[in-house]
């Protein structure tokens, strides 16, 4: 079996070559490369946990619930008076299977300088023929990867968010309609709600921790014209921290297990706290470095992550990448305990292609012209461990 670039390898199987990749490569691409290009710091900062797939093709949390008010009056005559246990939380949340199936003509190179990297003659219908071929098409199979991860993000997300349909019915969607139509396809076609679906949910159903509306208005809240923050973002921070139950406050003051929950914030609420550490840079120094040098002093903070009362704010990117395809404004500001966000994928083992997740294929019949044949099966699920341990305030609008 020919050793491809990066973890791939080549094999002839029948009329075709088949290209596969190594286990450890698939789950490092997968899961690094894909998985986590678009969620890098909330990912790193324990947001989310990942969920194991049930036999019965459902994802499941499983935690203890802290036992309460235990202790009573002592009673004399050796009186037993048992109080409750532990008591085991359990929530359940379906899984939906997604595939994806492509093709790729080599005729894509011909004309161009990367015509050169094939062989002569009929070798132009071999992608694979050369070494140079074989590294384009490895890294082509890692931007497919990508591809996948981009669309695995948009779902566990956004799968089946009413705006969606919204801005279908509506057309103030903001891409071609190509891409909107494989955008809509994508997102509506299962029963599976993405993550902040559910959180919408939770909002419009009245779940006291969820429903808190930002103003929309031109001096203490959102300003529709452009979509900025126009109002006290501190005051903002502190409303959604007191909004949130007595356990999330808790964990809030003392961390959990030295972890602390964290705060996700759209981008103008971001912007706004940006500009308000500014705005102390005349006076204060830990502002002016940080200003300067995105540093405190002593810890440089990650590229898009702030600190507000030792809890991290980070960029919450799922929501500027859904606007800029739907054409939707959203203004949201969360703070989830660590791992509460529950992601599910199971990209099993394919053990009899050598591969994990994708099944890669160049036909070597004459009428296919080196054609490569890509597919992929695989259950995704998102779900909340714990609502209790999340709070929400939102405004979402659109043309």
């Amino acid at each position: 079996m020919a050793q491809i670039e990066g973890g791939f390898s080549l094999d002839q199987f029948g009329t075709t070559n088949r290209i596969s990749v190594q286990t450890e490569s698939a789950i490092t691409l997968f899961d690094n490369v894909a998985v986590t290009q678009r969620d890098q710091h909330a990912r790193s900062l324990g947001v989310y946990g990942d969920v194991s797939l049930g036999r019965d093709l459902k994802g499941r949390f499983a935690s203890f619930a802290t036992p309460k008010h235990l202790l009573r009056a002592r009673q004399n005559g050796c009186s037993w008076n048992p109080v409750s246990g532990l008591r085991m939380n359990v929530e359940e949340f379906p899984t939906c299977p997604v595939v994806f199936d492509g093709e790729q003509c080599p005729d894509v190179f011909y004309g161009t300088c990367f015509e050169r990297i094939f062989a002569p003659g009929n070798g132009v219908l071999e992608m694979a023929g050369t070494s140079e071929g074989q590294a384009v098409l490895a890294a082509m199979l890692r931007k497919l990867y990508q591809g996948l991860g981009n669309s695995f993000f948009d779902l566990y997300n956004f799968a089946n968010h009413p705006m969606i349909t919204d801005a279908n019915a509506g057309a103030f969607y903001r891409v071609g309609a190509q891409e909107w139509a494989d955008f809509f396809a994508q997102m509506t076609g299962g029963d599976c709600g993405g993550l902040i679906t559910l959180l919408d949910e939770l909002a419009t159903s009245g779940n006291p921790y969820y429903s808190e509306v930002i103003p929309v208005n031109d001096t203490t809240g959102i300003k529709a014209s452009t979509g900025e923050y126009m109002g006290n973002v501190v005051d903002l921070f502190e409303s959604v921290k007191a909004s949130a139950s007595a356990d999330l406050q808790i964990a809030m003051e003392d961390g959990f297990n030295g972890q602390y929950p964290v705060m996700l914030v759209t981008r103008s609420i971001f912007n706004a706290y940006k500009d308000y550490i500014r705005s102390l840079a005349g006076t204060n120094e830990l502002a002016y470095r940080f200003m300067l040098e995105n540093s405190d002093g002593s810890t440089r903070m990650m590229k898009n992550v702030l600190m507000y009362d030792s809890l991290p704010v980070v960029l919450w990117e799922a929501n500027n990448a859904f606007d800029r395809i739907t054409g939707a404004q959203s203004h949201r500001v969360a703070i989830t305990a660590p791992g509460n966000f529950g992601v599910l994928h199971d990209v099993d083992d394919l053990a009899q292609f050598d591969g994990m997740g994708l099944i890669v294929e160049q036909s070597n019949r004459v009428q296919d012209k080196g054609k490569i044949f890509m597919t992929t099966n695989f259950r995704w699920g998102a779900g909340i461990a714990n609502t209790d341990f999340a709070v929400m305030d939102s405004t979402i609008l659109h043309p």
